[in-house]
């Protein structure tokens, strides 16, 4: 079809402008490519200089300087491990273990003005692995040698205590407090342990969970263990009457770890029919995860109820405030993917769980001693204004 002729005249209108214009296109659609190549140019240099582990230190940052505020603590997460475990391969004299061992009692707490605010530097908690490992050893061969079996007693207590028992050492050096006895830490580690364990009992007795363990049993087990711990915690926290977070830390840790303690023995225990060698399996894998697991989620549930409260007197109000549900509920995160059956490998994942119920940890140790630098201050303005009231 022919087009109208005035949409002829047109097209021979807009050939001759297209004609007539492009002399002055063809520059101008140089420059464009050059703008667009240096453009590309800018920004693969930008990708280039992008470093991975610089991006992954400033997410780092980000993650633990948020977390930390809810703890009353906005600084970044800046610990030197190598640092802080750098006594351990240090030789120590009895007097230096003597002295950790004394700290708590009413002559050897030191003033608020004597506390440090640095990271401690535990030591006393390898001697005491060693020690733990040594015994186990020993046991070990009394069995597996000699093929007694008045040994499996205490093979089996040892290796539910080898490890959980150091890590409650390390929380009770690194109490820059040291208001706490080791004596008044093993009570709530027995006592604690126990109730905590009748409490978790009676709970299901309300929420029954199949011996199935699914995605959704897993959840109702995290909730229901942790919260069973947190109601023990809570109540020696508020005996103690304390509102720092390096004590409500070693509380829950004391607790925890009593509850982590009494269930591997009571796992190692199920399995003697199965044999020595599985029994054997089944201590060294509650060893090893007793790293950090109940111990370790019960200590970030004690430092929660520190931070909810304050000074004050606890009342099941604090349960709702959002700093309890985020350090609890991640409590009960990581019990509950521990519990999962998601993984072909539960190593990796218990690694990766473990590291991060460290990392909370941390930053709630961050916040502890941050909180001894703020009690500090307030110290010394409260000085300052009694002696100026007192000048007048």
């Amino acid at each position: 079809m022919k087009d109208h002729p005035e949409n002829q005249e047109v097209h021979e209108q807009k050939d001759a402008s297209q004609q007539s214009e492009q002399p002055l296109d063809a520059p101008q659609s140089h420059t464009k490519e050059q703008h667009h190549q240096d453009t590309e140019t800018i920004e693969q240099k930008t990708i280039d200089n992008i470093s991975l582990t610089q991006e992954f230190k400033n997410l780092f940052n980000n993650t633990t300087r948020s977390i930390g505020k809810l703890a009353g603590n906005d600084e970044v997460l800046k610990i030197n491990l190598a640092d802080m475990f750098s006594e351990v391969f240090k030789p120590h004299i009895k007097q230096e273990m003597d002295e950790v061992f004394i700290a708590g009692t009413e002559y050897t707490t030191p003033q608020l003005d004597e506390v440090s605010k640095e990271w401690a530097k535990p030591f006393l908690f390898s001697r005491i692995f060693l020690g733990l490992a040594t015994v186990f050893a020993l046991l070990w061969i009394m069995v597996a040698f000699f093929g007694n079996p008045n040994g499996i007693g205490g093979l089996i207590f040892i290796g539910a205590l080898t490890v959980p028992l150091p890590v409650l050492i390390f929380f009770f050096e690194s109490n820059a407090f040291k208001n706490i006895s080791i004596a008044i830490v093993f009570k709530i580690f027995f006592i604690g342990g126990v109730l905590s364990l009748i409490s978790t009992l009676t709970l299901y007795e309300f929420v029954p969970v199949s011996d199935d363990i699914t995605i959704f049993s897993a959840i109702l087990i995290g909730i229901v263990e942790e919260m069973g711990k947190a109601i023990v915690t809570i109540y020696f926290i508020q005996r103690m009457n304390t509102y720092k977070i390096l004590n409500g830390l070693l509380i829950g840790a004391a607790v925890g770890t009593g509850f982590e303690v009494f269930e591997s023995a009571g796992y190692i225990f199920r399995f003697i029919p199965e044999g020595f060698d599985v029994m054997t399996q089944v201590i060294w894998l509650r060893a090893w995860t007793g790293i950090g697991s109940h111990n370790v989620w019960t200590a970030i549930v004690g430092a929660a109820v520190v931070i909810t409260k304050g000074s004050q007197k606890f009342n099941w109000a604090h349960l709702a405030d959002k700093r309890f549900l985020f350090f609890f509920g991640s409590a009960v995160t990581l019990h509950a993917v521990w519990d999962m059956p998601i993984a072909e490998d539960g190593i990796i994942k218990s690694i990766l769980l473990i590291t991060l119920g460290w990392l909370l940890t941390f930053i709630l140790m961050k916040a502890g001693l941050s909180q001894v630098t703020q009690l500090q201050m307030e110290a010394m303005k409260m000085n300052e204004a009694h002696q100026t009231q007192a000048q007048e």
